[in-house]
């Protein structure tokens, strides 16, 4: 009988609140638009909102640099992707 199983790979993430500390530490803008945010690491533009995720997965090597990527994802989103770690 198949059994359904999924892969979970160790990841640092970090929810944003809303904090200038945050804001600072990983190059947030306020959009003016409320509570929407743009996330701005590695030259990219990334959607935020407060609650959401802060995900770091690695680096990579592109023409000799070394990158560091990112990606934001809603809490849900986080969560079904997902677990933590004891």
């Amino acid at each position: 009988m198949l059994h359904k199983y999924r892969k979970i790979d160790p990841i640092k993430a970090e929810q944003f609140d809303g904090s200038l500390e945050m804001m600072k530490k990983y190059h947030i803008t306020d959009d003016g638009f409320g509570e929407t945010y743009t996330c701005r690491l590695n030259n990219g533009a990334m959607p935020l909102e407060r609650g959401w995720w802060i995900v770091y997965l690695g680096t990579s090597e592109v023409y000799g640099l070394t990158l560091v990527n990112w990606e934001t994802m809603s809490d849900e989103q986080f969560n079904h992707t997902y677990e933590r770690e004891n």
